[in-house]
């Protein structure tokens, strides 16, 4: 178990930094002056003495902060994430979903069987997948060419004070347009405007040039495996899946369309809120800043089981044991490297 609360929040107990911020022997700096740095330490990710410069804004992170403060602190400032193992199944399936289709579409670096031994991925879920490639194939869904696959976003918005950097991917972007790959069980939550408007209006705002977003949302299986199929391997599970899914292709692909061999919904730039999806943006980044100044990442524990509608906060057991981490279960981030 690694302990959490040896400090206050925002002092590092080897870091005292004078006004021009000479940093101390672990300091590692971003490749931005407005960014704050990283601590070389394997217990820290981000310099604890240096997040008043500000840590890049994703749609995640403020997502995070809105729903606790606390859970912002443990996963964008301490680093804190659960181990691809510990992950849960859904989570799981998505991300072995997308590494299968980034390969498919030219992304030869992604090694699928390494993938599903880092996240232990359970034969009946890896079926799940090999199903829906196998009628995603024999489908022959088609998609337009000259795309970049995780395009980086770097955007910064300005205002009156420092630096509000923007970060994230687009899972496949276009001159003009982008698409997103979910895999998952209630599809129909990517195809209202309203409640995608935070993730796809950050893509949005981050260029200019883009006029539309296509949601491409594949329908996770869930095929229950009774009688005659109560004790079925996962080979054969993957079969009943395929032949499912070939056979009523707009259950599993929404918005299939036959004779263009796609499916998806296209959203327009014109429905989203952008100009009150940034000024939330900079709100939040100077709560954050707030929040710094005070030490004030405090628990919001209404929505500990409750995260989103019936999940339980992935952070809470470290929240029910005081600020002690289970080493088995989490760890700390490392700073990608840099070339």
């Amino acid at each position: 178990m690694t302990a959490l609360t040896d400090f206050d929040g925002t002092k590092c107990p080897d870091f005292n930094p004078d006004f021009a911020f000479k940093a101390c022997q672990y300091y590692d700096p971003a490749d931005t002056e407005h960014e704050c740095g990283f601590c070389k330490r394997d217990e820290y990710y981000r310099c604890i003495a240096d997040v008043s410069r500000g840590v890049p804004l994703s749609y995640s992170s403020v997502s995070d902060f809105l729903t606790c403060h606390h859970l912002y602190y443990l996963k964008a400032i301490r680093g804190i994430r659960v181990r691809d193992s510990q992950c849960s199944n859904p989570l799981k399936l998505g991300t072995l979903w997308d590494r299968v289709l980034q390969r498919h579409l030219g992304d030869r670096s992604q090694d699928i069987p390494a993938i599903i031994d880092q996240y232990e991925i359970p034969p009946r879920e890896v079926a799940k997948v090999r199903g829906i490639y196998r009628a995603y194939k024999e489908l022959d869904i088609r998609v337009e060419p000259d795309y970049e696959l995780q395009a980086k976003i770097d955007d910064c918005l300005g205002f009156d004070g420092p630096q509000l950097l923007v970060t994230g991917y687009y899972d496949r972007k276009y001159p003009a347009y982008f698409v997103e790959n979910k895999f998952s069980g209630r599809p129909d939550n990517y195809f209202d405007p309203f409640f995608i408007q935070s993730q796809v209006g950050v893509y949005f705002m981050a260029d200019p040039r883009m006029e539309s977003c296509i949601m491409e949302v594949i329908r996770s299986p869930d095929l229950r495996s009774t009688g005659k199929n109560k004790d079925e391997e996962p080979e054969a599970y993957s079969e009943r899946i395929f032949q499912d899914a070939i056979s009523r292709p707009s259950w599993y692909f929404p918005g299939w369309d036959k004779k263009t061999r796609r499916y998806g919904k296209r959203f327009w730039r014109k429905e989203f809120d952008l100009d009150g999806i940034a000024d939330r943006f900079v709100h939040v980044f100077r709560e954050i800043r707030v929040a710094l100044e005070h030490n004030a990442f405090y628990r919001n524990d209404r929505v500990c089981n409750n995260v989103l509608p019936g999940i339980q906060c992935d952070m809470l057991p470290i929240c029910r044991t005081q600020g002690h981490m289970n080493d088995d279960v989490f760890e700390i981030r490392k700073r990608k490297p840099t070339f």
